[in-house]
């Protein structure tokens, strides 16, 4: 299973890949179990989930003004509800097939479940950064934090990292807009973050394989990216999630990425390679003995045997007397 300290190791080693469930097991407890198996097969390095008491993170609607009455999702939560002993089952099923799994409390009683569970870390939603009684909790257990800043500001992302102090916090870069474009994102601000706040990752919610493996190859630590069964049922999260034969082909590009950061400096073909694949110096046409070489006398032809076609050679040769009759095709 994942060594989640490692994310915070100083010369990182694997990018820790999360296979964001969510929501999308649709109130299914089977389908959950279906989406931690596929995650594994697709390669992911963890499944994580939204979890949510029975009551709900909502306030009662009596106390909703009426303007937000008509887009209010608390019925739609209220059906994807799941016990948490369907939690409980579901993390003894991914531990079982080596896959770590967590989850985002969306409130205090499914964090006070987790810390039961002894999650080895938590995730904060976005949209949470500012619960301060959530995170307040989560700091006392010590534990590593993965934090989205798809809603914040800087300011908001500094208060948040100073209230957690020397933490172990994993700061993703996120665009909470659902599903998100590519357009959206911001290489170049990712950098800026980066040096900003060091262990950063990337949470991803548009359909692109792409921007994962560009982020990782700017110095992600972790890709969190949503999974679902079909892209074309009626999971709630589609939009913004893809398939695991696609999460596969994800995984395998940051893998091959993945090596290439690691590698120091490029290699180079073998010796033999090099000989017939460069070029020789040769004579373009006869050219008489005292003549001066020029431009016009000269070609450069494989495999480079005698005088080797580079820039110093031909300094060499041109404007220099032939000191005997040489032929077209000739090695000079």
């Amino acid at each position: 299973m994942f060594d989640v300290e490692s994310i915070f190791s100083r010369t990182l080693e694997k990018v820790f890949v999360v296979a964001e469930i969510g929501i999308n097991h649709n109130g299914s407890f089977d389908k959950l179990i279906k989406l931690i198996e596929m995650a594994k097969k697709s390669g992911a390095d963890a499944v994580k989930f939204q979890i949510f008491s029975e009551e709900g993170f909502y306030i009662d609607k009596k106390y909703i003004p009426s303007q937000y009455l008509s887009v209010y999702p608390d019925e739609l939560f209220k059906k994807l509800y799941l016990p948490f002993k369907a939690y409980e089952e579901a993390f003894k099923f991914a531990e079982s097939i080596d896959i770590l799994p967590f989850a985002t409390p969306l409130d205090l009683e499914s964090l006070n479940f987790l810390i039961r569970m002894n999650v080895k870390l938590f995730k904060v939603a976005s949209s949470d950064i500012n619960y301060v009684p959530l995170i307040a909790e989560i700091k006392k257990t010590k534990k590593p934090v993965i934090l989205s800043t798809g809603f914040s500001r800087i300011i908001e992302i500094d208060n948040c990292k100073r209230f957690f102090g020397n933490y172990p916090l994993i700061l993703m870069y996120c665009v909470s807009k659902y599903p998100s474009k590519p357009e959206d994102f911001s290489l170049n601000e990712f950098k800026k973050f980066l040096k900003k706040y060091k262990y950063v990752g990337f949470s991803d919610h548009t359909k692109t394989l792409s921007l994962p493996v560009a982020f990782v190859a700017l110095g992600a630590r972790v890709i969190e990216k949503h999974i679902t069964l079909d892209e074309n049922d009626d999971s709630p999260d589609n939009p913004v999630s893809i398939t695991p034969e696609k999460f596969t082909q994800m995984v395998n590009m940051i893998r091959e990425v993945e090596t290439s950061l690691k590698t120091p400096k490029k290699s180079f073909p073998d010796k033999l390679v090099q000989i017939l694949s460069k070029r020789s110096f040769v004579a373009r046409r006869d050219i008489k003995k005292g003549t001066i070489i020029s431009e016009e006398d000269i070609e450069a032809k494989r495999p480079a045997i005698l005088r080797k076609s580079n820039f110093r050679n031909y300094n060499e040769i041109i404007d220099k007397v032939a000191k005997k009759d040489i032929s077209k095709g000739e090695l000079l």
